[in-house]
C-alpha cells in the first residue's frame, strides 16, 4: 500500500498557510488538472481528485486540527485517505464555490452531466454598445464524436452498465471518523459518475465522446453594454453527457474608449474647448454625442468648467433602450498666453469699459483674467 501524499505538499503551501493561501491554491490547481481540461491525460482525473481531498481537509479547521495531530489517521473518513481507502465526497459543492453553478459541469442526482459553460471576448466601440449588435464570435467548444454520437463506444458496439456500480453511477462508502459512523454515496471511480463503461473505445475520440471544434457563434448584444459584463447564449457551451444539454457561452464585454466622449455608467461626458472671445461674446458650437453632432447655442458670459446637461442623450438601460442617461458638456475656456501690442492695447480699453458688477464674483472668471492681464 503507498503512503498517501502530504496534503499540503500537494497543494503546494507551507503548513503554517492561510486559509485564503489554501483557497487559491486549490483553485489554481483544480483549473489545471480537471478532466474536462486534460482529455488527453487519464492521470489527470487521479490527480485531480487528490488535490481535491487535499483542500476537504484543510479548508475545515477542525479537520486540519485533527490532520496536523494525527496525520491521515485522524481524517480517515473525512474526506482523505490518499491510497488508503479514502475518498473525496464533496467534489461538486467545492466546485461551485469557486466556479460557480456545480462545478465544471452541473449533474442532477445519478443524471447525466451538463456540459461545461465555454466563454469568449468581444470589443466594442462606445457606438456599438449604445445601438446594440450583433457579432459573430469564433469560439473552440467541445461536442460530441461524430462517429459514436457521443458514446465513446466504437459503432455498432455500445456502452455497458459499469460492473462496480451495477449502473448506478454511484457506490456507498462507509468511513469511521472521530466521530462516528459516516455513510456517503460518491461518484463511482470506475465509471466517474457515468453508470457504464465502454469496452471497445471509439475510434475517432479514443473512447471519450467528445471532440474540440471551432464553431461561429451569433450573438446578440443589447444597447447599454458596458466593460465587465457578459452576455449568456445558452446551449452554445461545451457538450454534455449523452441525453444532457449543452453548457452555456459567456461573452464577455470590453468598450474601446472613445476619443471625444467619456462614460461614466449610464451618462456621457464631453469636454468642448472655447477661446475668450467665444465665452465672452456667445458662440455656436458643435458638440460630439453618440447621433453624430449636436448643436448648442451658447450666450455670452460663458463660465470656465461651466456644464451644460443634455437629457436623454446618454446611454440606454439594458432593456429598456427609452431610458437614457444624459450626456453633460463642460466648457474649457482657454486664455491666451501672449498678446501682440495691439491686442494688448484693445483687451487694456476693454477691461476699463466692462463695469465692475459684472463680473459674478471676486473669484470668477473675468476677474481673474484681468488680474493675469494686468499684472493686478
Amino acid at each position: 500500500m503507498s503512503t498517501p501524499a502530504d496534503y499540503y505538499q500537494t497543494l503546494g503551501v507551507a503548513r503554517d498557510a492561510s486559509d485564503e493561501e489554501i483557497k487559491k491554491a486549490f483553485r489554481t490547481l483544480a483549473r489545471q488538472l480537471h478532466p474536462d481540461v486534460n482529455p488527453d491525460n487519464p492521470a489527470a482525473a487521479d490527480e485531480f481528485r487528490v488535490v481535491a481531498e487535499a483542500y476537504e481537509v484543510l479548508s475545515d479547521q477542525e479537520t486540519r486540527a485533527l490532520y496536523d495531530r494525527y496525520g491521515h489517521a485522524g481524517v480517515s473518513g473525512a474526506g482523505g485517505g490518499g491510497g488508503g481507502g479514502g475518498g473525496f465526497g464533496n467534489l461538486d459543492d467545492i466546485l461551485g464555490m469557486f466556479f460557480g453553478g456545480d462545478g465544471f459541469g452541473r449533474r442532477g442526482p445519478r443524471g447525466p452531466m451538463q456540459g461545461a459553460d465555454a466563454s469568449a471576448a468581444v470589443t466594442l466601440t462606445l457606438r456599438d454598445a449604445a445601438k446594440g449588435v450583433q457579432r459573430e464570435i469564433a469560439v473552440e467548444v467541445v461536442v460530441h464524436c461524430d462517429r459514436c454520437a457521443g458514446s465513446g463506444a466504437e459503432p455498432p458496439t455500445r456502452p455497458v452498465p459499469c460492473a462496480t456500480c451495477g449502473g448506478a453511477g454511484e457506490v456507498r462508502q462507509v468511513s469511521n471518523t472521530p466521530l462516528g459512523q459516516i455513510v456517503r454515496q460518491l461518484p463511482c471511480p470506475a465509471c466517474r459518475g457515468r453508470g457504464s463503461t465502454v469496452e471497445q473505445p471509439c475510434a475517432d475520440c479514443r473512447g471519450r465522446g467528445k471532440r474540440p471544434e471551432q464553431r461561429t457563434v451569433s450573438v446578440g448584444i443589447p444597447a447599454g453594454v458596458d466593460t465587465g459584463q457578459r452576455v449568456r447564449v445558452v446551449g452554445q457551451g461545451h457538450a454534455g453527457d449523452p441525453g444532457a444539454p449543452a453548457g452555456d457561452l459567456y461573452v464577455a464585454i470590453q468598450i474601446d474608449p472613445d476619443p471625444s466622449i467619456e462614460r461614466a455608467g449610464l451618462d456621457l461626458h464631453v469636454l468642448v474647448d472655447l477661446t475668450v472671445t467665444q465665452a465672452m461674446l456667445g458662440a455656436t458650437v458643435h458638440v460630439p454625442c453618440l447621433e453624430g453632432m449636436e448643436t448648442i447655442v451658447l450666450q455670452s458670459g460663458t463660465q470656465p468648467e461651466e456644464t451644460r446637461t443634455l437629457r436623454g442623450k446618454g446611454m440606454p438601460v439594458i432593456g429598456h433602450e427609452s431610458r437614457r442617461g444624459d450626456l453633460l458638456v463642460t466648457f474649457a475656456v482657454h486664455v491666451p498666453r501672449k498678446l501682440e501690442p495691439t491686442a494688448r492695447r484693445l483687451v487694456e480699453e476693454l477691461d476699463k469699459a466692462i463695469p465692475a458688477d459684472a463680473y459674478k464674483t471676486e473669484n470668477g472668471f473675468f476677474n481673474r483674467m484681468r488680474r493675469g492681464f494686468t499684472g493686478g
